[in-house]
């Protein structure tokens, strides 16, 4: 009959159980049974928590602002954060070259459902009205310029009429209606809700990119730091901004989902 050998370190442990009570066998199918009873609750947990940081509709943006323009240095900004929830900003700029700005919360409005729309798609209508009409402007500008070129008119006739061309150019422009429009802004969230990197537009040409910054937890106060300006074509400003909006209103339709669901 052979010998069966057993190690050292299982007889070791071998030794620790035998001569211990029945009661340390029963919590050891206990621990077992509770085990087997929560592990699937541990791994939903888990999966909840991955699958949050990685849902990709936490790149959507958080908020959309249009910024109604306060000669010369201030502007009054309508921030639609969710289809219930509108907040009034009051940004004011830094620096003499429009490249710092510090943005103050004053209120924050429920708004219904529909209301929050109706400002929102009024406030982005007036931004492509204001960017066709000033992409209409410096069109006629061009061409205006190229029509003086090729007149052959007497200079000193040309002086006073130059003049009177700008007194009521002045005149125009004091009373054009779309110095009220406002400038639309989109932060794409980098790091969680307080750092955000977006694009503010001027016109259907002109872009600036600026990086966001909390410079508190509930976000009353908050820096934006310009540092790249961009003339883009045409066709790509108005294919960004759409695709930015319409990425908005995806993220909002993915959180009503969700709540209703919960």
């Amino acid at each position: 009959m052979r010998r069966v050998k057993i190690s050292t370190v299982l007889q070791q442990y071998l030794s620790r159980f035998i001569n211990r009570p029945p009661i340390l066998f029963h919590s050891l199918f206990e621990e077992r049974r509770i085990f087997e009873q929560f592990y699937p609750l541990t791994l939903e947990q888990m999966r909840k928590q991955f699958a949050n940081k990685l849902n990709p509709f936490n790149l959507c943006p958080r908020a959309i602002n249009f910024w109604f323009l306060v000669p010369p240095y201030s502007a009054i900004g309508i921030i639609i954060k969710d289809l219930r929830l509108v907040t009034v900003n009051w940004r004011q700029q830094i620096e003499p070259n429009d490249t710092v700005f510090v943005t103050f919360r004053i209120m924050e409005l429920r708004t219904p459902f529909p209301l929050t729309l109706l400002v929102m798609f009024t406030s982005f209508g007036l931004v492509i009205a204001d960017s066709a009409h000033s992409l209409i402007e410096a069109t006629r500008v061009i061409y205006e310029d190229k029509l003086k070129k090729l007149e052959d008119v007497n200079l000193e006739q040309e002086t006073p009429k130059t003049a009177s061309e700008q007194k009521s150019q002045t005149l125009v422009k004091s009373l054009n209606p779309f110095t009220l429009s406002p400038r639309m802004s989109i932060y794409f969230p980098v790091y969680g809700y307080h750092t955000a990197i977006g694009f503010h537009t001027i016109d259907f040409q002109h872009v600036e990119f600026s990086i966001k910054q909390s410079l508190e937890p509930n976000e009353t106060i908050t820096s934006r730091i310009r540092f790249l300006d961009m003339y883009t074509p045409f066709p790509l400003q108005v294919a960004t901004m759409l695709l930015s909006v319409g990425l908005f209103l995806t993220g909002l339709i993915y959180e009503f989902v969700q709540e209703t669901y919960e």
